[in-house]
């Protein structure tokens, strides 16, 4: 089975997430806003705002389930959350081949293949939109590329986090730092007291 029939129709799933009253369902992905002050002020009178879910802003999860007023349940990793629907996007993740020779193949006559597109191999990847009507855009990091349908899989809203995770250890060490830092801080602060 070749990608395409895999990946369904990527060029309605695009253009579906900006279409007016658009209706979720259970098991797409969504992604949840990054803006704390508009998350909170969407929460009213739909599940309230907390303070866990600033752990959630900018993230993808599952919808769950679709409540009576049309509220929904966004299951992330660590649980799940009632939200406004206006406070997510629907988004779509693929795995871009990680074959070299595959995806060079593959990109004649779909913009072409550059030398820095191997930092998308194999990688789980954003889609952004259509472009031309037949290839896929896609982002990863900060940049943006356009690539050949055949050349990526579905991936899920797990898989992408997943490799996030991965993906970032400077920010991981910094965070671990940033701890050491603190502990000394409050160490010293008891010491001179």
């Amino acid at each position: 089975m070749g990608n395409a029939q895999r990946n369904g129709n990527m060029t309605a799933l695009v253009v579906r997430r900006a279409a007016p009253g658009y209706k979720f369902s259970v098991g797409e992905t969504v992604k949840v806003i990054g803006d704390v002050g508009k998350l909170k002020s969407l929460q009213v009178g739909h599940g309230g705002f907390v303070d866990e879910m600033r752990f959630i802003l900018g993230r993808a999860g599952t919808v769950a389930g679709i409540d009576e007023d049309g509220d929904l349940r966004v299951e992330f990793k660590e649980r799940t959350w009632a939200l406004n629907p206006a406070a997510v996007t629907p988004v779509c993740y693929v795995r871009v081949t990680g074959d070299v020779a595959e995806l060079q193949r593959l990109q004649v006559g779909h913009g072409g293949f550059n030398e820095e597109m191997r930092d998308i191999l194999g990688r789980v990847v954003e889609v952004t939109g259509i472009a031309d009507g037949k290839d896929v855009r896609v982002q990863w990091n900060d940049s943006v590329w356009t690539v050949n349908p055949e050349a990526v899989t579905k991936a899920s809203a797990d898989e992408a986090e997943e490799e996030e995770d991965e993906e970032n250890p400077a920010e991981e060490l910094a965070k671990l730092f940033l701890a050491a830092a603190l502990l000394q801080a409050m160490a010293d602060r008891s010491g001179s007291s």
